[in-house]
């Protein structure tokens, strides 16, 4: 409790709520010699917390009197709390040469990776001209750092951002799409370019969701506004146009239709149009009410997608919102005072200086856009519904869209295992086995048609290894085809579809300790597993088998690592 109220008083001391005795003395001045005189690390980090929440998104400050000197002793505190607080504080000063300490914290790869986010937050909070360079090549490379950094560079206006996005575009897994694709929103020029990629085919035309195209129209450009009416139609329709629509839609959204569509399909489409605003079975976006599943009211559901605006909830209105530096962005306001003001937006959540604001309009649409089915034939909005009328989690389809979600590189948020066996780490998978028990990690996506390939190396002498590469899951156990290696073992397939598992009887060469490349290509009524250069091992299958992909890990000592992990699917 003495924590929270000493980080409450120094917000209070900003609005000028205490220290009556000294009305006169600037109140950053105060607290900077009320943490001078401060050695509590825990005091410090509340004090510094305060100061950082009330100080939130302005920029260049006149810098407090002694606090270049406070700097000095700060940075090197044993604390790193302590440390990431007052440098980000520095940030907003710009004094004490704390840029440019960020710029080179951000640059060292081998610093901890806390330390770097911290400094990049603070850089892109000063809007670092100089840090530029350095966002653009976090952006180039895989990793945790990889989506701070897209969303920092809407801070920037600069011709070298839109032809860095939409070139690495096809990298990015959904997140960072969105992320990417929210930034080139935020200037016409950026704007135009996106178009430009859409037109050549760079970026696919499905990627401009309804809420974009929206988006795209709050530019008021009239090339913009030209292009989106030849390939979106941003017409307005009438009640009863609506009414039409919704009595089309109910001709092949039969509940018998339904039941028999493809929920797991139906969940990769709801991850590309609907994830970005809300969150169903705890994954997707804040900004839009939580779907909770189980819609069977085919009625209910078409009203609410078909004709969004005919009940606007206040908490969901619309704010277009342009800076004097000419970027737009566009969300819900959380907050709003005389010298700030909150946006949540499809990315981020912003904090706006009202001196930074050219203008602020508030839209008479929801935040949810007409159109949202537009772009999806008969087939996949039956799956969407199948996916909403869902009580539970179900599988995700693979797609060609969602590919890059198989394995980002950065956590495990596709997977389902144990968190104290697996982990990521330098964009590796590494897993770690036991002497008594199996430890597992499954993905949460199922794919059809696709091709797998990346590197595997186990390590340990009792290591045994499996990839389960063709089957699927029943309350947690594996029915199927696995590829089985580690130790000193040649490496085979086990069947374990029937009651007593059954060892094919083609093998491969494996060495333990070292790399080595591993494909798997499921087409058709076949699947193909091979390592290194050596012919692959071939499996029969149902032409249309979904499977399952997970790995299984036991012995002691036991490691198995995976990386440069890449999946193709055809369109």
């Amino acid at each position: 409790m003495k924590r929270l109220l000493l980080s409450a008083s120094a917000a209070a001391v900003l609005s000028g709520s205490l220290f009556a005795q000294e009305k006169a003395a600037n109140p950053l001045d105060v607290l900077v010699r009320t943490l001078t005189r401060i050695e509590n690390p825990a005091v410090q980090v509340n004090i510094l917390k305060g100061m950082n929440a009330s100080l939130k998104g302005k920029r260049a400050l006149a810098v407090p009197e002694g606090w270049n000197e406070l700097y000095e002793k700060l940075k090197t505190s044993p604390n790193e709390e302590v440390r990431q607080q007052a440098q980000a504080l520095a940030a907003t000063f710009g004094g004490g040469g704390a840029l440019d300490e960020m710029r080179q914290a951000l640059a060292d790869s081998t610093a901890d990776e806390a330390a770097r986010k911290a400094a990049l937050d603070s850089l892109v909070a000063a809007k670092d001209g100089q840090a530029l360079p350095l966002l653009l090549e976090l952006i180039a490379q895989p990793g945790a750092l990889r989506g701070p950094a897209l969303r920092g560079l809407a801070n920037y206006d600069d011709p070298r951002i839109a032809t860095a996005l939409i070139a690495g575009f096809g990298g990015f897994d959904s997140a960072e799409k969105r992320d990417a694709l929210n930034v080139l929103l935020t200037r016409p020029a950026t704007a135009k370019a996106l178009i430009a990629a859409v037109e050549s085919k760079t970026i696919e035309r499905a990627a401009i969701t309804a809420p974009l195209a929206r988006q795209l129209q709050s530019l008021k450009e009239p090339e913009i506004d030209t292009w989106l009416a030849r390939n979106w139609g941003m017409v307005k329709t009438t009640s009863a146009e609506k009414q039409a629509q919704i009595a089309k839609f109910k001709e092949f959204l039969t509940p018998d239709l339904i039941v028999r569509a493809d929920a797991s399909r139906g969940r990769a489409i709801f991850g590309q149009t609907c994830a970005v605003c809300h969150t169903m079975f705890g994954t997707g976006g804040t900004i839009g009410p939580e779907l909770p599943g189980a819609y069977e009211d085919i009625d209910y559901l078409l009203q609410n997608i078909l004709d969004p605006n005919a009940v606007i909830g206040k908490d969901y209105q619309q704010t277009f919102v342009r800076l004097k530096d000419g970027q737009s962005v566009s969300g819900i306001i959380t907050s709003e005072d005389q010298s700030a003001v909150g946006l949540r937006t499809l990315g981020d959540t912003l904090t706006l200086q009202r001196g930074d604001i050219a203008e602020v309009q508030v839209s008479e649409q929801s935040m949810m856009p007409e159109g949202l089915l537009s772009a999806l034939d008969e087939e996949g909005v039956r799956d969407l519904f199948a996916y909403l009328r869902q009580r539970q989690q179900v599988p995700m389809l693979l797609t060609s869209v969602n590919a890059t979600d198989f394995f980002n590189g950065n956590d495990l948020s596709r997977w389902k295992g144990s968190n104290q066996a697996w982990k990521i780490e330098g964009g590796e998978l590494i897993g770690r086995g036991n002497a008594e028990r199996p430890e597992s990690l499954l993905s949460d996506m199922v794919a059809k048609d696709f091709k797998l390939t990346g590197q595997i190396k186990v390590s340990g002498a009792q290591a045994a290894a499996e990839l389960a590469f063709y089957g699927s899951t029943r309350e947690g156990k594996f029915t199927g085809h696995a590829l089985s290696f580690g130790g000193a073992h040649t490496a085979s397939v086990w069947d374990y579809s029937a009651a007593q598992p059954k060892l094919l009887p083609q093998t491969a060469a494996f060495a333990p300790d070292a790399w080595t490349k591993c494909e798997i290509t499921a087409r058709g009524d076949k699947v193909a597993v091979a390592l290194g250069d050596q012919p692959p091992i071939v499996i029969a299958r149902p032409p249309e088998t979904r499977t399952v992909i997970g790995f299984y890990l036991f012995g002691q000592g036991s490691e198995l690592r995976v990386k440069d992990v890449t999946v193709e699917v055809p369109e």
